[in-house]
């Protein structure tokens, strides 16, 4: 935990200060000279090359030569803007992935390589446009990540140089992707869609027999299948509205047919492998198709019992059916693959809720109760995964359009946010409950709550409060709100810090910092102070996504605060500069005045 803290003010400080020089420099750009402009990226571009010759780990000097070829496109565009050359945008880029192909050859990264083929794939775009318009464009350019899977193994054994699979695999998943997303929509634009169908149909037969039939990609192979079955639903869809402009049931059902024939060529495809990373992702890729193959199917049915004449009652029908599917289908795979049953729950909720609103009229917050009286049935009798996730945001959405309708007076974003706290602070005291895998997952559905209400609702409430207050009606007293929720972070911040951290003089220096920055969070951006509660909770827990994920809700905070604060850019800059100085003390202090506390002696 302790590391984990130092690493966060050392990241921060860098981010700080980074952003600190940038907005300086924008600050002073229109009074710089055209030499002074330019030595700007220039002497980032030298910096990051300095690095990487004497940094000695392997991921820094990845880092820092990246760094410089980034800088090499800030270059042109700065170069272009001074001397206003008139040079197309496309050529911009192509120069860029020119001069990326030395670093990439030297070194061999991975990182330039994928960093390359992107710059190039937006060259060719813009070349495009200059010739052709429309949905086309976009599958073209994805061509040329196609074009390097298949042109890679073949430079490889000519040249003989270290294959890298790092590399072949991400551009792997890159083309597949852009190439099924774009591919698909341009065969059914009205231009070039009989051009879009042969190139789809040519790269898929390419790649498949550079990428499996010679290096036993597996993955390929899964994704070729998929991208068939992508392409069997787009041309299903061409050739209704073009040739036969058949009901929409048609459509459906055939669309249907294609889905669930890819998904047995996909599962019959890997049936006799045991490469446990391979079965993982055949059955995400089998997961996504399933669930595409089941909401077409629902689409199917709302379909046909509209045609009948049921419309309206189509919707409570399909819910019903959705509900009772759900139930049984989870106690048949006895909860161990709790996706399609769960997907099939919520949208039958889903259509529920829909139907008891528009067409009954009934109000909200009546629609909610029935809606989560349900869910409360199913969460006891059904207990999977995904239900405990959504147990405490469903019942938080059924308090606040209670507090609306009955409490007008009471803001709700405060009363959910205490109330999450409240349950966040129990389970910290009672750490031992943790244990309980059931458990975990329920906190885990409060966390986001916490995560949703102080970064969506009002991530600027503190200095800002009186623009709010114009804006949603904010009552005078909300700063009293601020003060309590403040209070209550810090005091649960601070038994975290007292509970895990063993030294005493760490102890207060970290409850110091602690304090520090939740009083900035009141009388700056009250989002701030739940968001470094939640870093401060998942280093407690040790887990690596929830702080990556709160981590990330800390940069959206103080960028929000930033690109809302009504100052210059040198205000911006200065305040910048000294967070991220101040944030470095706190690192440096961490890291040579405690020494030895890592493993908490």
């Amino acid at each position: 935990m302790f590391e984990k803290i130092k690493r966060f003010f050392l990241l921060f400080s860098v981010i700080f200060l980074i952003a600190g020089v940038t907005s300086f420099t924008a600050y002073n750009w229109e009074n710089m000279s055209n030499i002074e402009k330019l030595a700007v990226p220039s002497v980032l571009i030298i910096v990051g090359l300095v690095a990487y010759l004497f940094l000695k780990k392997e991921i820094y000097k990845n880092l820092a030569i990246f760094f410089s070829s980034f800088m090499i496109g800030t270059l042109f565009a700065v170069y272009g803007q001074v001397y206003q050359t008139g040079a197309d945008v496309w050529i911009l880029f192509r120069n860029w992935a020119i001069f990326l192909i030395i670093p990439m050859v030297v070194t061999g990264y991975y990182s330039l390589m994928i960093l390359f083929s992107i710059v190039t794939a937006i060259s060719t775009g813009f070349y495009l446009d200059l010739y052709l318009s429309g949905d086309i464009v976009p599958f073209l350019s994805s061509l040329i990540f196609g074009i390097i899977l298949i042109v890679y193994p073949f430079l490889q054994k000519s040249f003989k140089f270290k294959f890298n699979n790092i590399f072949y695999n991400t551009m792997i998943g890159i083309f597949y992707i852009c190439f099924m997303v774009s591919g698909s929509i341009a065969i059914n634009a009205n231009d070039y869609g009989f051009i879009a169908i042969i190139l789809y149909l040519a790269f898929v037969g390419v790649v498949y027999l550079v990428a499996y039939g010679q290096l036993k990609k597996i993955t390929v192979k899964v994704l070729s299948i998929t991208a068939l079955g992508v392409f069997g639903v787009a041309f299903i869809m061409k050739m209704i509205k073009n040739i036969f402009f058949a009901d929409i049931t048609v459509y459906i059902l055939l669309s249907l047919l294609v889905i669930i024939g890819t998904i047995a060529g996909v599962v019959k495809s890997v049936s006799k492998l045991e490469n446990e990373n391979i079965k993982k992702f055949t059955n995400l890729v089998v997961g996504f198709l399933k669930i595409l193959a089941f909401f077409l199917l629902i689409a199917l049915v709302f379909s046909l019992l509209s045609s009948m004449g049921l419309e309206e009652g189509a919707l409570i029908v399909v819910s019903i059916i959705l509900i009772i599917f759900s139930y049984f289908a989870a106690r048949m795979l006895k909860f161990e693959k709790d996706k399609l049953e769960i997907v099939a729950f919520i949208a039958g909720l889903i259509c529920l809720g829909g139907y008891l609103r528009f067409y009954l009229e009934m109000k909200s917050l009546t629609v909610l109760l029935i809606v989560t009286i349900i869910y409360d049935v199913f969460w006891f009798t059904m207990p999977t995964r995904a239900l405990d996730l959504l147990l405490l945001p469903l019942h938080y959405f059924l308090l606040g359009d209670f507090l609306i309708e009955k409490l007008e007076y009471v803001d709700y974003y405060y009363i959910i946010i205490f109330v999450a706290l409240i349950i966040e602070g129990y389970f910290i005291y009672n750490k031992k409950l943790l244990s309980n895998e059931k458990i975990k997952r329920i906190l885990c559905g409060n966390e986001f709550t916490l995560l949703v209400m102080s970064t969506v609702f009002y991530y600027t409430m503190g200095a800002a409060t009186f623009l709010i207050a114009e804006v949603i009606d904010l009552p005078s007293y909300a700063r009293y709100y601020n003060v309590v929720l403040v209070v209550f972070t810090a005091i649960i911040g601070l038994f975290i810090i007292f509970k895990e951290i063993k030294n005493p003089t760490l102890k207060i220096v970290l409850s110091l910092m602690l304090i520090a920055l939740n009083y900035f969070a009141y009388s700056e951006t009250l989002s701030l102070a739940i968001t470094l509660l939640l870093m401060l909770v998942y280093a407690f827990r040790e887990s690596k996504w929830g702080l990556a994920v709160s981590t990330l809700a800390t940069v959206y905070v103080i960028f929000a605060y930033y690109i809302s604060f009504y100052k210059t850019l040198l205000d911006k800059s200065i305040a910048l500069s000294i967070s991220g100085g101040l944030l470095l003390v706190a690192y440096l202090v961490l890291k040579y005045g405690f020494k030895g506390v890592e493993d908490n002696e």
